[in-house]
């Protein structure tokens, strides 16, 4: 195996499948990423526990071949090269041989033939949409998926098609956020759970990016292709919550308050509040919020917002972070909030983009 490759075409593939491949294993060739060079191409593999990325980039291609080497060395060694510059790659033996410029790199490998390639899997739906509607679609609602939690079914995110939306669903139990999108993809009832690393892989991956994204889908696995890359994920094999029972009622009156006054608001309230709870109270009454929030130190912070509300006296208390985390996917100059009493969850949403809503359970601090 030979080939030559820009570094700038081979960086961006190696770093995504880098990303999962694991850093320690007790079977070494699990820590390696699958180097094979065809047709003018280079396709890398790598997987983890959850995960498989392979992709292509173009390469000038002397002899056909393939072999494993350890991804993050690789990685660090393409890194490494200026930008703009090629890179000169020669499987030798045991060793894979990489020349750039005045530097000259020697990795030991594990035959190809070794590698523990995951099976192929069978898809029963697809569809396809803009990477950036799908990207914008999972922004909107993972910061409220779960980490480590032991339901997990909550550390990663329900894709629930309905005849009309598909909804994107997280929820850690303290709070849930929900989005939709229009359902033109022709699947009309199906739940999937994707895990929250792959997630956190496909916002990454495809952020910022405008053409078509299509993905796969089993009942096992979920696959996104994009360009010359796929990334197939498992689906967490498990009943999720029903969310919808979790989302209130509108309250009889509704409170409106200027997001970046609230933002502000909160991040001051942050300053001085407990880094336990990260509590603030909340006291909602005729056209004014007054906010509080106070230490182990017995340090304090008092702060109150014009608001447009004139409704009953309400007193409450959330997560500053949970607030906060919603601030800054709302688009609206607005935000709105629906509140029945003090004991009550609250939905928050944009009123003029009603695709997407929140809602917290209070604090007692």
């Amino acid at each position: 195996m030979k080939f030559t490759v820009k570094k700038d075409d081979l960086l961006p593939l190696l770093t995504r499948v880098n990303n999962i491949i694991e850093k320690k294993s007790t079977q070494k060739i699990r820590t390696h990423v699958l180097i094979r060079a065809a047709n003018n191409e280079v396709e890398l593999i790598g997987f983890d526990k959850e995960i498989k990325i392979s992709g292509r980039t173009p390469a000038v291609i002397e002899s056909s071949g393939e072999t494993t080497v350890t991804s993050q060395k690789f990685h660090a060694i393409v890194s490494s090269i200026p930008n703009g510059e090629e890179a000169l790659i020669e499987l030798n033996d045991n060793s894979l041989d990489i020349v750039a410029g005045h530097s000259n790199f020697h990795l030991a490998t594990i035959p190809a033939e070794d590698y523990p390639l995951p099976d192929s899997y069978v898809f029963e739906q697809s569809f396809s949409l803009p990477a950036c509607d799908l990207v914008g679609l999972f922004n909107q609602v993972k910061f409220s998926m779960a980490n480590n939690d032991v339901r997990h079914y909550l550390n990663g995110m329900l894709l629930h098609f309905t005849p009309s939306a598909l909804f994107a669903v997280s929820t850690d139990g303290h709070r849930l956020s929900l989005a939709e999108i229009p359902n033109t993809f022709g699947i009309e009832e199906q739940k999937t759970i994707i895990p929250r690393k792959a997630v956190a892989e496909i916002i990454g991956w495809l952020s910022g990016e405008e053409e078509n994204a299509q993905v796969n889908l089993s009942d096992t696995h979920l696959q996104v292709v994009f360009g010359r890359t796929e990334l197939t994920t498992t689906v967490v094999n498990a009943e999720y919550p029903a969310y919808e029972t979790v989302i209130p009622d509108l309250a009889e009156k509704l409170i409106v308050i200027p997001k970046e006054d609230l933002r502000k608001a909160l991040q001051r309230a942050k300053i001085l509040s407990s880094e336990y709870g990260v509590g603030v109270s909340l006291v909602f009454s005729p056209w004014k919020l007054d906010l509080s929030a106070k230490n182990i130190d017995n340090e304090s912070v008092e702060d109150s917002l014009d608001i447009n509300y004139d409704g009953e006296i309400i007193k409450t208390a959330f997560n500053i972070n949970y607030l906060l985390e919603i601030i800054s996917v709302v688009e609206n100059e607005n935000i709105t909030l629906s509140l029945r009493d003090s004991q009550s969850s609250c939905l928050i949403f944009d009123a003029e983009k009603e695709t997407a809503r929140y809602v917290v359970m209070p604090m007692n601090i």
